[in-house]
């Protein structure tokens, strides 16, 4: 029988993924570094940036795992504040972010402004070199062995449907850490230590980043992104019929048209019974983020229960049953 002859787009997307991964063992032979500051980094990924909007950044030191949430809030990159420094975890987040109603900068995802880098994180431990598909402009290695690398875009992608799609199309090629969909996340920043106490030498220092490529003039239109991980990405702004269900379709207990109504359902998920909505106790995540949240509907796979997923470490442990009662505290008109 003949063999069957492998779709071109994805021969050239291996032949890619087998370059970067020559070019990334070429620069560990040669242990090379580059030094490069945190303003710098900063003033080439957001050149442009309007005084409407915010680039945001978070630092501190210790122990991120441990340390209490209040320093994930960070704040504005512009200027560097006073908390960004050489012996602390250095973040900055892949976008800007508006004014809230209160006139200050939040980094939230009602206040987003654009999506100016691509993160792939974990590269080297989960995510094989040979994943990339395009050449980062910035590489950083932020524990032994563990690498993130940034892609610059050409110009900031403003439509939050398309970035979120840059990011999950990513993710689904295998190129990405599945926690890194959130277009207000963060990355780390060149300069800095990771203070998590496995990476610390013995003497207790911690492990201070190092930055192997530095090319911040390789920039990337979002089209050129999803072009090399294979994806359509003006497929996902067509319109779409928003799919509400009431009580007596779709098995789903009427919860998809009460969470609506509570101005907590975002849209279904194309190809599965699952919808994105914003999770009830979103006010006790990092930065009150409001991504990252699923709710299924009964179907056979889940005997009819339904189910409820929050990636954020807050709702560790939470499940449908949370979702059932605080749906029942919702309809006796009582706080979650």
């Amino acid at each position: 029988m003949e063999a069957q002859k492998e779709n071109p787009a994805k021969t050239q997307a291996r032949a890619r993924g087998a370059e970067n991964l020559k070019v990334f063992e070429k620069t560990q032979k040669k242990n090379s570094t580059v030094a490069v500051s945190n303003v710098d980094f900063i003033a080439h990924a957001f050149a442009g940036c309007g005084q409407d909007e915010a680039p945001w950044c978070a630092g501190f030191s210790g122990d991120g795992a441990v340390a209490d949430h209040s320093v994930w809030f960070g704040g504005s990159a512009l200027p560097l504040p006073r908390f960004i420094r050489s012996d602390h975890n250095n973040y900055i987040a892949t976008s800007t972010f508006r004014r809230g109603v209160d006139g200050q900068f939040r980094r939230r995802k009602d206040c987003w402004a654009g999506m100016w880098l691509i993160l792939h994180d974990d590269l080297g431990t989960k995510i094989p070199f040979d994943k990339l598909r395009l050449e980062p402009s910035c590489l950083i290695e932020t524990s032994p062995g563990n690498f993130q690398g940034w892609l610059f875009l050409v110009a900031p992608e403003r439509n939050q449907q398309r970035a979120e799609a840059l990011i999950n199309g990513i993710i689904q090629a295998e190129a990405n850490d599945p926690g890194a969909g959130n277009i207000t996340r963060y990355g780390r920043l060149p300069v800095g230590v990771n203070g998590k106490g496995k990476y610390a030498d013995k003497a207790g220092k911690p492990w201070v980043q190092r930055v192997h490529a530095w090319q911040p003039e390789r920039r990337y239109s979002a089209e050129e992104v999803a072009k090399a991980y294979g994806f359509d990405l003006n497929a996902v702004t067509r319109p779409t019929v928003r799919r509400i269900a009431s009580k007596t379709t779709h098995g789903d207990n009427g919860y998809i048209s009460i969470l609506d109504g509570a101005g907590l359902y975002l849209e279904g998920m194309r190809g599965m019974e699952g919808h994105r909505i914003i999770c009830p106790w979103h006010s006790q995540h990092t930065g009150e983020d409001t991504t990252g949240t699923v709710f299924f509907e009964p179907s056979e796979e889940n005997e009819w229960r339904g189910g409820f997923v929050c990636h954020h470490g807050h709702c560790k442990g939470r499940n449908i049953a949370d979702l059932d009662y605080f749906i029942q505290r919702l309809l006796a008109g009582r706080a979650a």
